[in-house]
């Protein structure tokens, strides 16, 4: 598989825990022979800025010395690629509106940064670039799930993973539940009546038959692991039990509006309620 990007984004919202992001950036942008910039916002409401970093007339102000402050990144960086100069932008909140008009490639854009609850929605809701997701709880991944919903756009997200992540163990997870597009229903003057019957069943046996091959299809062609589920809850919920029984250290998902699957609401109660981290694959 040729390289997936051309462009690698450590977003970084807070200096305090940037060794582990600055890391994987210059790791990954040797390897797949891409670009590598640094971006930093502060966001005002939710990080301290030490006083260090502010110049000295206003100190007590969100007023940041950017120079300080691209010198620190610079000092951090040179660690882990001490040959190399790479571009480092510093500004004042608006994380989402920066990266919109920093990064106008979308298809070949891989951003990593760190969880922050309120920073992540927004950028899961109002952006579709690919995005790599610290948590802070693994530097290597042994064992990675991909939630799939057995569609074609599942096989680009699954080879991915594969070239990017080619020494860990993935595995695939399918969440079957039967689901009517549309409820038959009988109007009884006002009384609405849901109406099942043998045909819905039978539909749902064959529907399940059908994913259940369909599962072992990509087991064999991707040389993975499957497992088939039937949900009895929310569907957050029974990825989630999955996902922390298995003891999984990365979960990969694929980001569209159109799929309820994958839809970013989905994959913002995913990012709350797991502790691993994510790699979100453009929608």
């Amino acid at each position: 598989m040729h390289h997936l990007f051309d462009r690698v984004i450590v977003l970084l919202n807070d200096l305090e825990n940037m060794d582990t992001l600055l890391k994987r950036g210059v790791e990954f942008s040797k390897k797949h022979e891409t670009s590598l910039e640094v971006l930093y916002v502060h966001e005002e409401p939710f990080f301290a800025v030490p006083d260090f970093f502010l110049s000295e007339e206003n100190r007590g102000k969100v007023d940041i010395d950017k120079h300080k402050v691209k010198e620190e990144i610079q000092k951090h960086l040179a660690l882990f690629d001490p040959d190399e100069e790479h571009a480092i932008l510093v500004y004042i909140d608006d994380t989402v509106d920066r990266l919109l008009t920093y990064v106008k490639d979308v298809e070949r854009t891989l951003v990593i940064t760190n969880y922050h609850k309120s920073i992540t929605t927004s950028l899961m809701e109002k952006t579709s670039y690919s995005f790599w997701i610290n948590k802070g709880v693994h530097d290597v991944y042994s064992n990675i799930v991909f939630p799939s919903n057995l569609k074609e756009e599942s096989k680009t997200c699954i080879a991915a993973t594969q070239h990017i992540f080619p020494d860990s163990k993935l595995s695939l997870v399918y969440d079957y539940r039967y689901l009517l597009d549309v409820l038959a229903v009988r109007e009884d003057y006002l009384n609405v009546v849901p109406v099942t019957t043998g045909i819905d069943y039978k539909l749902d046996k064959e529907l399940k038959a059908q994913n259940e091959k369909t599962l072992e299809s990509y087991k064999k062609e991707f040389n993975v692991e499957g497992k088939f589920i039937e949900g009895e809850g929310l569907l957050h919920e029974d990825l989630m039990a999955y996902i922390k029984e298995n003891s999984f250290d990365l979960t990969v998902l694929y980001h569209s509006d159109e799929e309820l699957f994958f839809s970013p609401v989905l994959i913002l109660m995913l990012l709350e309620g797991l502790e691993t981290d994510f790699f979100i694959c453009k929608r």
